[in-house]
């Protein structure tokens, strides 16, 4: 009993120190952290914004980022981001995230099991993780043309529309190196964004904006779209991180609150978190700040992040001199829009960006000048493929088959502002092609399955049979097709109208000729050339040099008749005679013209470093101008004949084996039917001319010296130069930084200090415009029916081919660059220079992604006083479609077919930089130079690489300037698609080789309807259940007299051959219908404007718009059409602005 109570009371002692211990250690333990706070009006709110910026590939490719691999180049795993984000926000319902990137969280999205994908579910609608942006990923605003920025956004908006019902409320360009009037007007306005945040701005603009307090303000996109204004919120840092001392993955201080500890910090932590809110808030407007918590791949590690921030939020709101809480970007701007004041309005660009003196972010408009061409070339094969699958049908969801999918995917993921920039590291590059030429393709087996289909008379599944016409069937459609293109737009309706009368009652028996009855059997296989622009193309020059003949379907992607030049590659082994019919059996007028030498060169590389088979190089291409319908193709056939000897080489071609250096004898011969010359003796000129255009060359110079169009002339020379690559140790040249150290032409100067440009218009004293007679520049003289050009060698790495081609009104001016010289240790920024007589002064014109001209002016920006620093450097801006320049009477346009950097450094003056090869790294990241080789390396015994594009020159009347230059614009960026095989013999069923009866030779799927020379059919997408199609009108205001103006299309007619039951107006990236985006999107009061009135009236602008009226406008006419009875009625004339884009889904009819 005594042990009993013993015990008992040992116990109740046990028991009793238990709780005094408990007690004293409750005492000491940190209180629950508050961290429920709102928004409170009478204080300083603190809007905390945590985030990871991924980049979808820059030091490592996007499959290493996604997956943690490669870390010894750096540490960063997106999946482990998005694993920890997720438990951190289920911990503690106040906690917030927003994320970007969807070509991320698409992926780890597929790989989540049911219960982790519900709680992400719930967590998107409590509204703790909040999607902003919301593409395919963050693309570039200088280099990305608006059809791509579209496309990659739209995929990002219906990933999160069709798994969370999300639409994205902001935009969120927080890394691009630079802003685009574009991203404001169209990527934010009409995608229904309330707001625009973004980090980089100009360093001297971002200093005056803080002096008085403008770092947020309206920002109008567009002085022609009616609602183009966006709230638009500029990082006082210049950068997306955390506030010095508060980047807790980074080594921060964490928050000690144990005030036992030696090492407590409360006070100090948040003394310093208060005082740099106040810094933030003395150069903003209001009593509402945002703090970005997070930088590149931050957030692995969210539980650090989360336990201080919770602990920031409590003790600093427990202090009393400010309000901080979790947040978002939606909820930000939402408060400011609550002020219900006017802020500041810009109303020019965010274009050059520099952050220090001698730093100017304008080298990456043309950095890897090879990749952008061929993302700009995949973007446009990628709208062609999906009308032709639009129209086909894509497989069953379980059946296989190519689709459009993964170039769509290829191509949004390479308009990240680290792919088409070119500022990725050398094995990124590699990654991102090995993509898209994967993806590519795939889709040409779909475009060349869909064209022989089409071709052998089939049609797409349970539809009706597409009209066409083959050589035996009486049906004329192709030829009308081509006259109506003739016609001026008065004529547009009455053609549209009526064959929109004959549809119906031609249908069938038109569609019973074209195809002769039933489907040809026999197949017709067609195949893809990737190497045209080196004249080079397996099928054509296999065929040819057995003596065959060749099919050519060539796709017509526009909504207008075209006539094209086409050029297609052969071997003359077996004759230099070639005949050409077109798809009504008639004889095509077509020219052999030897390979230029630039071309050969570049075959010979090619062959070298193994990256094609010689055995398909031609050494003649083919010539001829091709008919086009619109939305369609014909087919030509390219047939030998017999008893043609071929001429010797040309004296270019002989020139270049020499200069190539590579000790190969060249097969390459110029057509019989071609006169190849060099400049004749004692001819001051020598000229080129296709009834249309003139040009006059130098014969004692080797330049162009004049060209006469449209009825004006112009003096105007072109040559390239280059600039000496600044290797300051301070800040060198690099992927992202143009900085030149000197300036030099090509040719090298003579020892008498002669160069071209002094031989432009009345020579040199010194004699060095032609010593001893020999031209500066080898020019050689190329004439045809078909085809004329001047081939000029400036160095044995730099050569231009400048042609007419019979019929087109403009110039095609062919460079090749490469391999750049290394040898001398000096980095060299090539560029082509077009010097004319046209009294520009200082201003120049460039586009804005493929959009608006944009008004420039010398040594000048619109909206702050610029200190100049890099004279050069800082007057370059991104080319995406175009430049020019123009006096009182004409106007002189250059086309591109890729971004590139161009500016007009003197008056009259334009240059473009078409490639760059650097020694050093720039010191922003990539720790690379830029050195591009023909293998892929950098570090490694392999020749330069050499770049080949083109230019297309315009020279009008200033009047009559812009309705060319538009649609040639169009033209170059949208190309036909070509397909090749053998000319089919004994198809149906006559055998001889003239009966191809049976064969649909041309076909049309706007059954020949051609849109307004102003409206653009944008996009034509199946996606599984109905059609996405776009319409963009062409001209901003102002542009043109007649073309600028509104224009009514009738959409059924462009696409009356597709099976649709409804119809309804959806915004830009398609996730919303438009009526419910016009009407909840905010809109903020514009004050007075930071841009300089002089310069808003040079550019043409009002500077007023009424986007409340314009709002109420749009709704009045907003829903969905009941098309069942077949949508022939009014309500299918679509309406279009000067540069509107409007965006519409057409739903199934089931068949």
């Amino acid at each position: 009993m005594e042990n009993r109570q013993r015990l008992i009371a040992a116990a109740q002692l046990l028991l009793l120190l238990a709780v005094t211990t408990a007690a004293a250690a409750a005492a000491h333990r940190p209180p629950r952290y508050r961290t429920a706070a709102a928004r409170d009006p009478a204080k300083l709110n603190v809007h905390i914004v945590c985030h990871s910026h991924d980049d979808s590939g820059w030091l490592k490719t996007v499959d290493q980022y996604y997956w943690g691999a490669n870390n010894t180049i750096q540490v960063a795993g997106v999946q482990y981001i998005l694993d920890t984000v997720v438990q951190a926000l289920a911990a503690n319902p106040d906690r917030k995230f927003i994320y970007s990137e969807m070509s991320f969280f698409e992926r780890w999205w597929g790989q989540q099991d049911e219960d982790t994908r519900a709680l992400v579910t719930r967590l998107v609608q409590d509204g703790q993780l909040e999607f902003v942006n919301g593409g395919y990923v963050q693309h570039d605003e200088a280099t990305a043309h608006y059809v791509a920025m579209i496309d990659q956004t739209t995929r990002g908006h219906s990933f999160l529309k069709r798994t969370f019902g999300a639409i994205p409320r902001v935009g969120w360009q927080i890394d691009p190196f630079g802003h685009s009037s574009t991203q404001a007007g169209l990527l934010s306005a009409q995608v229904g964004f309330d707001a625009l945040f973004f980090g980089r701005a100009d360093y001297q603009d971002m200093e005056y904006r803080k002096g008085i307090r403008a770092m947020e303000l309206v920002w109008r996109g567009s002085n022609s779209l009616e609602d183009a204004d966006v709230f638009t919120s500029n990082f006082a840092s210049g950068n997306y991180g955390p506030p010095e001392g508060f980047a807790y993955e980074w080594a921060a201080p964490p928050i000690m609150d144990d005030p036992h500890l030696d090492e407590y910090n409360v006070q100090e932590r948040v003394d310093a978190f208060v005082e740099q809110c106040r810094a933030l808030a003395n150069v903003t407007r209001g009593n509402d700040i945002m703090l970005t918590i997070g930088s590149d791949f931050q957030f692995a590690n969210a539980h650090l992040q989360y336990k201080n921030l919770d602990k920031l939020i409590h003790y600093a709101n427990a202090d009393g001199r400010l309000n901080a809480f979790h947040s978002t970007p939606t909820a930000y701007a939402a408060a400011k829009h609550g002020y219900d004041t006017k802020w500041p309005l810009k109303q020019d660009d965010f274009f050059p960006y520099a952050d220090f003196p001698h730093s100017y972010w304008t080298g990456y408009f043309t950095s890897r000048a090879a990749s952008k061409g061929f993302i700009r070339a995949a973007t446009s094969y990628l709208q062609a493929a999906r009308q032709l699958e639009a129209f086909m049908g894509r497989p069953e969801l379980d059946a296989a088959g190519p689709t459009t999918d993964a170039l769509e995917e290829a191509v949004s993921l390479l308009q990240h502002h680290d792919a088409v920039t070119g500022t990725e590291k050398e094995h990124v590059t590699c990654d991102y092609h090995r993509r898209l030429a994967r993806s590519l393709n795939e889709a040409q087996a779909l475009v060349n399955s869909a064209l022989e289909r089409l071709i052998r008379g089939q049609t797409r599944p349970g539809g009706s049979a597409a009209v066409g016409t083959s050589k035996d069937s009486p049906d004329t459609a192709a030829p009308s097709v081509v006259a109506a293109a003739k016609q001026d737009d008065t004529a547009h309706l009455a053609v549209s109208q009526r064959r929109l009368q004959d549809a119906s009652s031609s249908s069938s028996s038109s569609a019973a000729a074209a195809a002769g009855g039933n489907p040809v059997d026999m197949p017709v296989p067609l195949h893809s050339c990737n190497w045209l622009n080196v004249s080079a193309c397996n099928t054509t020059v296999r065929l040819s040099a057995a003596g065959k003949g060749v099919l050519l379907a060539a796709y017509n992607p526009l909504a207008w008749s075209r006539e094209v030049p086409l050029r297609v590659p052969l071997n003359t082994s077996k004759t230099c005679a070639w005949k050409v019919t077109g798809p009504e059996g008639e004889e095509v007028a077509s020219q052999l013209v030897g390979v230029a030498p630039g071309t050969w060169c570049l075959q010979q590389l090619l062959a070298g470093v193994n990256a094609t088979c010689p055995a398909t190089f031609g050494d003649v291409e083919l010539a001829f101008i091709a008919r086009l319908p619109p939305l369609g193709y014909s087919t030509f056939y390219l047939e030998p004949q017999p008893d043609a000897a071929c001429t010797p080489s040309s004296s270019s071609t002989r020139d270049a084996q020499r200069s190539c250096g590579t000790g190969l004898h060249s097969t390459s011969s110029t057509a019989k039917t071609s006169g190849s010359s060099s400049a004749a003796k004692g001819e001051k000129y020598e000229k080129l001319d296709n009834g249309l255009v003139t040009l006059e060359f130098d014969t004692e110079t080797g330049l162009l010296a004049r060209v006469t169009a449209g009825g004006v002339s112009a003096r105007l020379s072109t040559g390239f130069a280059w600039y000496n690559s600044s290797t300051d140790a301070a800040q060198p040249s690099g992927a992202y930084i143009f900085r030149p150290n000197g300036s030099y032409p090509l040719p090298e100067e003579e020892a008498s200090g002669g160069s071209w440009w002094q031989c432009l218009w009345g020579g040199s004293s010194n004699g060095a415009c032609g010593k001893g007679g020999k031209p500066a520049v080898q020019l050689e003289i190329v004439r045809g029916e078909t085809v004329s050009e001047a081939r000029q060698s400036f160095a044995g790495w730099a050569t231009l081919v400048t042609r007419l081609y019979r019929g087109q009104s403009h110039v095609e001016v062919e460079w090749t660059v490469g391999p750049i010289p290394f040898e001398d240790g000096l980095g060299r920024e090539v560029v082509l220079q077009y010097t004319s007589d046209l009294d520009s002064g200082e201003e120049f014109w460039t586009d804005a992604n493929g959009r608006e001209m944009i008004r420039r002016i010398r040594d000048f920006r619109p909206s702050w006083e610029l200190n100049l620093t890099e004279p050069i450097a800082s007057n370059f801006y991104p080319l995406t479609a175009a430049i020019y320049i123009q006096d009182e009477e004409r106007q002189l346009a250059l086309l591109t077919d890729r971004a590139q950097g161009g500016a007009s450094l003197s008056s009259g003056q334009m240059e473009v930089m078409v490639h760059r090869r650097t020694m050093e790294d720039d010191f922003r990241g990539v720790a690379e130079p830029l050195n591009e080789t023909a293998c892929g390396c950098t570090q490694c015994n392999c020749p330069g690489l050499v770049v080949h594009g083109r230019h297309w020159l315009l020279l009008a009347p200033r009047a009559e300037a812009a309705h060319p230059r538009r649609t040639l614009q169009q033209e170059l960026n949208d190309p036909p698609v070509l397909a090749f095989g053998a000319v089919p013999h004994g198809v149906g069923s006559d055998a001889r080789l003239e009966g191809r009866t049976g064969l649909r030779r041309t076909w049309s799927l706007s059954e020949g309807h051609i849109m307004h020379s102003n409206v653009h059919l944008l996009t034509l997408k199946d996606t599984g259940s109905s059609y996405l199609v776009r319409l963009a009108h062409l001209y901003q205001e102002g542009e043109d007299p007649s073309l600028a103006k509104p224009v009514t299309e009738n959409l059924n007619a462009v696409l009356q051959l597709l099976e649709y039951s409804a119809i309804e107006e959806l915004s830009l990236s398609g996730n919303q219908r438009r009526s419910d985006m016009l009407r909840r999107r905010l809109r903020f009061k514009a004050g007075d404007s930071l841009t300089n009135s002089t310069w808003l009236e040079g550019s043409g602008s009002s500077g007023s718009r009424s986007a409340a009226a314009a709002t109420a406008a749009e709704l009045a006419g907003a829903g969905t059409i009941d098309c069942r009875s077949g949508c022939r009625n009014g309500e299918l004339l679509v309406t279009l602005k000067p540069m509107e884009v409007r965006t519409f889904n057409l739903l199934y009819k089931p068949y």
